[in-house]
C-alpha cells in the first residue's frame, strides 16, 4: 500500500465579527495572514495539496489575497458553521490524510504540521495542543470560585488537527448536521479518539483587534518570521 497524500485544508470563512476587519486577509508583517499558514504547510515537507476554505462572498477577496503568492493553491467554499467549512474541504479533496488548520493562526510552523500528519498517518489522528501549566477554576454565573480544577491531563487546544479521511469521513456521516468547537470534538463525538500532538506557544490565535496588534508587533520586532521562502515553491495537487 502507498503512502497516502495529505492535503493541508485552511478554514478562512470566519465571520471576523470580534476583530472588526477580515482576518484572513489582514496586512501582517506585509503579507496577508491567510498566506502565513500556507506558507508553513508548504514549508514543512509532507503536504502534497493546500486548499483554503472561505465564506462563499469572500472567495474574490481571499483568492486575490493567495494567488499573488501561490497561483496552485484552490480557494473552496466553505459553509455557515466552522464544522461545515471541514466538511466542505473533506469534500473537496481526495487525500487520505487531511490536515485541518484555523487561518486565523499563523504563526503555526511547517514542523507542527509535520508532526500532526505524522501522528495521524501512525495513530489515524494527530491533534496539536499544549498542556495546561495555569490554575483552573471554575466558578458560577456571579464569577464567584465554586471549584478549582485538576489540571493534571488537562490539554489547551489547537490546531493543525491531523486525520486519516476514514476518520473524517465517519465523523461526518455520525455528525447528523452538528457543529462542533474543532473537528477533534466531531471525531470523539463519534466514538473516535484523539492523540495530542505536542503544540507551540507561539502558535496563537487572532480573535480581536488586540491579538492583530500584538502578533503585528511580535514581527516588528523579529520574534516571529513567515515559514520557509514565501511563493517560491508550488504545492501541485497530484
Amino acid at each position: 500500500m502507498g503512502v497516502a497524500r495529505v492535503a493541508a485544508a485552511i478554514l478562512a470563512a470566519g465571520s471576523s465579527r470580534r476583530l472588526g476587519e477580515d482576518k484572513v486577509t489582514a496586512e501582517l508583517g506585509g503579507i496577508p495572514v491567510i498566506c502565513w499558514s500556507i506558507a508553513a504547510a508548504d514549508a514543512s515537507g509532507v503536504v502534497d495539496e493546500i486548499l483554503v476554505v472561505a465564506a462563499p462572498d469572500r472567495i474574490p477577496a481571499v483568492e486575490a489575497a493567495v494567488r499573488s503568492r501561490y497561483p496552485d493553491v484552490r480557494v473552496v467554499a466553505g459553509g455557515a458553521t466552522r464544522t461545515a467549512s471541514s466538511w466542505s474541504a473533506l469534500a473537496a479533496t481526495d487525500a487520505g490524510i487531511v490536515a485541518i488548520h484555523d487561518a486565523a493562526r499563523p504563526f503555526v510552523t511547517g514542523s507542527l504540521f509535520a508532526r500532526c500528519v505524522a501522528s495521524a498517518r501512525r495513530d489515524g489522528s494527530g491533534v496539536a495542543a499544549m498542556p495546561l501549566a495555569d490554575t483552573v477554576r471554575r466558578a458560577d454565573e456571579a464569577g464567584v470560585s465554586v471549584e478549582e480544577l485538576e489540571r493534571e491531563g488537562l490539554w489547551q487546544v489547537q490546531t493543525p488537527q491531523a486525520f486519516r479521511r476514514g476518520v473524517l469521513e465517519h465523523a461526518k456521516a455520525q455528525s447528523l448536521g452538528g457543529s462542533f468547537t474543532d473537528d477533534a470534538a466531531a471525531v470523539v463525538a463519534a466514538g473516535g479518539r484523539t492523540h495530542m500532538v505536542l503544540g507551540e506557544r507561539r502558535n496563537l490565535k487572532i480573535t480581536t483587534a488586540e491579538d492583530l496588534a500584538y502578533a503585528r508587533e511580535l514581527v516588528a520586532k523579529g520574534l516571529a518570521a513567515v515559514a520557509g521562502t514565501l511563493g517560491t515553491k508550488r504545492v501541485l495537487p497530484r
